[in-house]
């Protein structure tokens, strides 16, 4: 069996395809995952969260706010609504976001579900920006 496996992550606007990963963790709908080389095969709903791969001994982070994970022995696809490398990901930006996300909680005219997922998408790009390696 072999010791790594394939990663494509598809967003509408980018696909990205990594060879030689060891480790794949993210973020299920019921909780954090971790794939490794040889996984059962199967298809997970991903949230808000962090994607951590590791490959040859390096870490790369991802931002992503959901999508899905077809997973197979030898072979992940990650179909995202997105994907954030931390180290593009803009903290002022996000933090642009943020603050006008919360300043929309307190207009009784919006969707306050919207607003609330926008507030959890910008902290985590923010907490994945500041994240070191």
């Amino acid at each position: 069996m072999s010791k790594t496996f394939e990663l494509d992550i598809i967003t509408p606007i980018n696909t990205s395809s990594f060879m030689d990963v060891e480790y794949l963790r993210a973020p299920s709908i019921e909780g954090l995952f971790g794939v490794l080389p040889g996984h059962i095969s199967s298809i997970i709903a991903l949230d808000i969260g962090e994607i951590k791969i590791i490959q040859s001994k390096e870490t790369l982070r991802f931002s992503t706010s959901g999508g899905f994970a077809d997973i197979k022995k030898d072979k992940v696809i990650l179909v995202l609504e997105t994907a954030e490398e931390s180290d593009k990901i803009s903290i002022k930006r996000a933090q642009d976001s943020l603050d006008r996300s919360q300043k929309r909680l307190s207009d009784k005219s919006i969707d306050i579900s919207r607003a609330r997922v926008s507030i959890q998408k910008a902290k985590n790009r923010i907490t994945i920006a500041n994240k070191k390696n």
